[in-house]
């Protein structure tokens, strides 16, 4: 994880921007890992599937953050997709501590924000090689 964070590793120039990235990048994990163990009543579960809006959007964040910040695409892809087991291993122990039910919809939206993000950060990603040439 050293390696990655090396300045040279990074795409953009700017550390100011990268670390804030970074910084935000943390702060959503750290939230996602928080927003796991709390048990929710299943009001907010069926409000306008507002926890399954909350996942797809989180795991969005998650993955496009990494496609943007670094510069190497094969570094950036793995670590963006590594999202996926982390969120079915956020799913398992949920499940485990809460002893609520499995929900496949929060594990297809999880899945869904981390396709989003990577294909996002792909196009910004395009938009700022291309922009710089």
């Amino acid at each position: 994880m050293k390696n990655l964070l090396r300045q040279d590793n990074l795409l953009k120039p700017e550390w100011n921007t990268n670390r804030s990235l970074l910084i935000y990048w943390l702060l959503v994990l750290l939230f996602l890992f928080i927003g796991s163990f709390i048990p929710l009543t299943a009001i907010i579960h069926n409000f306008f599937l507002l926890d399954t809006m909350l996942h797809m959007i989180l795991y969005s964040v998650l993955s496009f953050i990494p496609i943007i910040l670094f510069k190497s695409r094969k570094n950036a892809f793995l670590l963006s997709l590594a999202m996926t087991p982390i969120g079915y291993l956020l799913e398992t122990l949920h499940i485990l501590i809460t002893e609520e039910s499995f929900s496949a919809i929060n594990v297809l939206a999880n899945n869904a924000g981390v396709l989003t993000g990577i294909a996002t950060g792909f196009i910004v990603r395009l938009k700022y090689h291309y922009s710089h040439e």
